[in-house]
């Protein structure tokens, strides 16, 4: 991974898997390296798998928003945080947005 790949864009509202904006697929097995939120509470964006022999692999992302900072843009960097598996949204409600950059 590089400067040279190219970054795509999943988007949830409320709580749930995050879909890839352009194809519909749940975005998997890649790198966050950006998130725009909305909402009032607490996120979590998990992508975790567990290994044959029980190690867990990827990452969680857990941020707050308060109605003082009801929009975040979160950049993570080239290297992003590896999740492995389906990325999914625990959204404080149901209004709440995640859009997020990955590849």
């Amino acid at each position: 991974m590089g400067t040279n790949t190219p970054l795509r864009q999943g988007f949830v509202t409320g709580s749930g898997a995050v879909l890839d904006v352009v194809s519909s697929v749940t975005v998997a097995n890649t790198r966050i390296r950006g998130i725009y939120a909305s909402g009032v509470g607490t996120f979590l964006i998990t992508g975790t798998s567990t290994s044959p022999y029980g190690a867990i692999k990827g990452s969680n992302i857990k941020f707050v928003l308060t109605t003082a900072n009801d929009a975040e843009n979160i950049v993570i960097g080239e290297l992003g945080l590896r999740m492995e598996g389906a990325v999914m949204v625990s959204a404080p409600t149901s209004a709440s947005t995640v859009a997020v950059f990955y590849g």
